[in-house]
């Protein structure tokens, strides 16, 4: 049975994922206006910037998404000329990621930070904090009775 105070508690926790949604929201279309790419293909252009020798699967799980759908990501910026894709010399089979200069300038026009406003806070969390938010969550993502189980390998920033 739901309670009255249990209803305005609900209440007052679904507003607060209204700010939390809506301030990630603003801030990718923040981020596209002065950039020109998502908030998808920025986190994924700072993980190639910072990182030497990174794959599709290191991207991949830097970002917490699934293999395919970083691919899927890498062929967008590629193509648009803000990455390369270089062959290892030595294991022809292993491909890694590099920034091109469209890239660089794409993450120097974008205000930080690169990985999103969520993915930041969260990184900033205390670990008992983190690990508290993340049980309750597992919890409400367990009473979901249409839940998107894939969804957690997808990337917020509309890409």
């Amino acid at each position: 049975m739901i309670t009255l105070n249990n209803s305005k508690s609900a209440l007052d926790t679904l507003a607060l994922f209204r700010i939390v949604f809506k301030s990630a929201n603003r801030h990718f279309h923040e981020i596209e206006k002065k950039a020109g790419v998502g908030g998808a293909s920025l986190w994924a252009l700072a993980e190639i910037a910072e990182s030497e020798k990174l794959t599709v699967s290191g991207l991949a799980k830097a970002m917490a998404v699934h293999q395919s759908t970083a691919s899927n990501l890498m062929e967008k910026l590629e193509s648009s000329g803000y990455v390369l894709r270089t062959r290892s010399t030595e294991d022809r089979r292993v491909v890694y990621l590099e920034i091109t200069p469209k890239g660089q300038a794409a993450l120097e026009k974008s205000p930080p930070p690169y990985r999103g406003i969520l993915p930041d806070a969260l990184m900033r969390l205390d670990p008992i904090t983190l690990e508290e938010l993340n049980q309750n969550l597992t919890k409400l993502v367990t009473s979901l009775e249409h839940k998107q189980v894939n969804a957690g390998y997808e990337p917020l920033g509309g890409e």
